[in-house]
């Protein structure tokens, strides 16, 4: 398991680091910008854990589908936050495909 924190982008341009996908446990902070690039053959979902409730209810999670050679922004709300102010990420399949980059609020 990684928690991720998120690079901030300055005038000068700020070099991200490529984080490589697992299947599970990985997190990023609640507020982030994600840059998610799909390298494979097929379409590959992220799935954002979220840690909110509502009236003590579950929210479902925020799964996000990628198709192959696809790149997408995705942004991961303040309110997705578990109690740590992180949000577990998951990606299906091989996940190695998904290669991203978590970019600070």
């Amino acid at each position: 398991m990684a928690d991720y924190a998120g690079q901030a982008p300055t005038s000068a341009g700020t070099v991200l680091t490529e984080r490589s996908g697992t299947a599970s446990a990985d997190t990023v902070p609640a507020g982030a910008l994600i840059i998610a690039r799909n390298t494979g053959a097929g379409s590959h979902t992220m799935t954002f854990t979220v840690g909110a409730q509502f009236d003590g209810l579950a929210v479902s999670s925020r799964v996000v589908t990628i198709a192959a050679n696809a790149a997408a922004a995705i942004r991961v709300p303040a309110s997705y936050a578990n109690a740590n102010g992180l949000v577990p990420v998951a990606i299906d399949g091989t996940a190695s495909e998904v290669k991203y980059y978590v970019v600070g609020a």
